[in-house]
């Protein structure tokens, strides 16, 4: 059978970039997918394609808005869509409109979804079952996180019957990415940017709130077997309305990161000794709003202030299933390397 023409966007992207590389890495052995992907800007088009053999992939360089993107996404036969995906309704809205009949959409966005205003600095153990959960999960409200942009995923299968639509839906992801151009993950990353900055480690709220959570590899192979499982057995998978997985294999509390935090802050030089967070003494110490405005621009204020004061537990029951398990090390033994990789390169914006 002939290579399906697989386009592929987030190519540039934490998450994106190392599916990409964990991606070519199974095709190069399996010959399944002709890989098409895009980015933006000409250096990043350049370091992407000097990454790899020439018969690897072709990289486009091409926008959300440039006619050869919606010609990219009507050849397409796959679509793995990473890029910015979660939130942006100008790349939901071309690909919607111009999929091919009988395609395939693969598309990433984010247990922010299970987040529950009402809950925010509590202490919660529900766990949201990508099974079990499926028509709570598909019938959100518009005041969810992503929920705009999964109703469009979840009703192109109603528009057009005949393509199939897989929705990834990843936690709080951590490591080292293996992409060619972003290899830093966001959410502790500005944790650590902001001890770098206050001098200090410190608990933000209660800290009670938690996440799940996966290793950057793990997630990267999830999509691998996703498009492996496509190509030798697409009957196993599950699409459209049932479409919907998760992927976790570990669940932190923001508290329990912030303590694990102390020893690598301290021993990389971010912060002084005496300015750890001290978390389960008379003496933790805990940021108050004040101090995050002032080390903080608007934007990570809100993000800061807002993330780590949050709940999004859920359990990963379908790639299970499938097969998937999860080898790379939990996010606690990550940490000192998060530290060490933000003092050589500082954290991403």
């Amino acid at each position: 059978m002939a290579p399906l023409n697989l386009l592929f966007t987030g190519a540039t992207g934490y998450i994106g970039g190392s599916v990409l590389d964990h991606l070519i890495g199974w095709n190069t052995k399996n010959k399944a997918y002709s890989i098409t992907a895009i980015a933006r800007k000409p250096e990043a088009v350049e370091k992407i394609k000097s990454s790899y053999p020439s018969d690897a992939l072709t990289v486009v360089q091409a926008g959300y808005t440039d006619p050869v993107f919606a010609t990219l996404v009507a050849e397409a036969d796959v679509i793995v869509h990473t890029g910015e995906s979660a939130d942006d309704g100008t790349s939901a809205n071309v690909i919607t409109k111009n999929i091919k009949d009988g395609a395939l959409l693969i598309h990433t966005s984010g247990t922010a979804i299970l987040i529950n205003e009402s809950e925010l600095d509590q202490q919660v153990t529900r766990r949201y079952d990508d099974v079990d959960d499926i028509k709570t999960l598909t019938s959100w409200k518009l005041d969810h996180l992503h929920r705009n942009i999964d109703i469009q995923i979840l009703d192109l299968h109603k528009n057009k019957p005949t393509v199939n639509t897989i929705i990834v839906c990843p936690p709080l992801i951590y490591g080292t990415g293996t992409g060619k151009v972003n290899q830093t993950s966001q959410q502790i990353p500005l944790m650590i940017k902001v001890a770098s900055i206050s001098k200090k480690n410190a608990v933000y709220g209660s800290g009670k709130a938690a996440w799940s959570n996966v290793h950057i590899s793990d997630i990267a192979e999830l999509y691998v077997l996703l498009l492996a499982t496509y190509i030798s057995d697409p009957k196993r998978l599950w699409y459209n309305d049932e479409g919907y997985y998760f992927a976790e294999n570990g669940i932190h509390s923001w508290k329990s990161i912030t303590a694990a935090l102390d020893e690598p802050l301290v021993k990389y030089g971010i912060i002084p000794p005496e300015n750890t967070a001290k978390v389960g003494t008379p003496d933790e110490v805990h940021f108050t709003d004040d101090e995050l405005k002032k080390v903080l621009e608007p934007s990570l204020y809100k993000i800061a202030a807002w993330m780590y004061c949050t709940n999004s537990l859920s359990k990963a029951t379908r790639v299970r299933k499938l097969g998937w398990v999860p080898k790379q090390p939990d996010v606690y033994s990550t940490l000192d390397d998060d530290v060490k990789r933000f003092k050589a390169y500082g954290a991403p914006r």
